[in-house]
């Protein structure tokens, strides 16, 4: 008897390709949703750990230092969605930061800039960064007027929801 060779007949590969179909369609999205959030923990670690950065500046150097929104990476701004510089008021930048791609991040606070004293504290520039995801905050870095730093909890993302409207 002559062996004939086996291989699959066409309805095992239309069965299949409809299988992995199915499951790629159900994990694509869930894969950009993690993605996505893997981003906005990124962006928020970033912003903490420029301030905590800026914070110790202030305090070893016994200067003032400034954070402030900047496009350019030379001038300071009101947007802080390209990024952001650290600087010393007589315009020493000490740190550059500029994000890969348009994020929406956001500072509300007193003024447009932060400012950390010699003793750590930023009286004039308490307030919060936070990122909109949807209509919702997806997190907030807080920063008081003593020049502490904060994640904000759910609730607090959950009432100030309208920042995002």
């Amino acid at each position: 008897m002559a062996n004939r060779n086996q291989g699959f007949t066409l309805i095992d590969l239309v069965v299949t390709l409809s299988i992995l179909s199915v499951v790629a369609a159900i994990a694509i999205p869930a894969l950009g949703n993690m993605i996505e959030r893997s981003r906005q923990e990124a962006l928020k670690d970033e912003v903490e750990s420029t301030l905590h950065n800026a914070r110790t500046q202030a305090v070893l150097r016994r200067r003032t230092i400034e954070i402030c929104g900047s496009g350019d990476g030379e001038t300071c701004s009101a947007n802080w969605a390209d990024g952001w510089l650290v600087r010393t008021t007589a315009g020493q930048i000490l740190q550059l930061t500029q994000l890969p791609h348009h994020s929406e991040l956001s500072w509300t606070g007193f003024s447009e800039s932060i400012r950390f004293r010699d003793n750590g504290a930023s009286p004039a520039s308490n307030g919060r960064f936070y990122q909109c995801h949807g209509e919702q905050v997806a997190w907030q870095v807080i920063v008081s007027r003593q020049g502490r730093i904060r994640q904000a909890s759910e609730t607090e993302n959950a009432a100030q929801a309208d920042l995002c409207q």
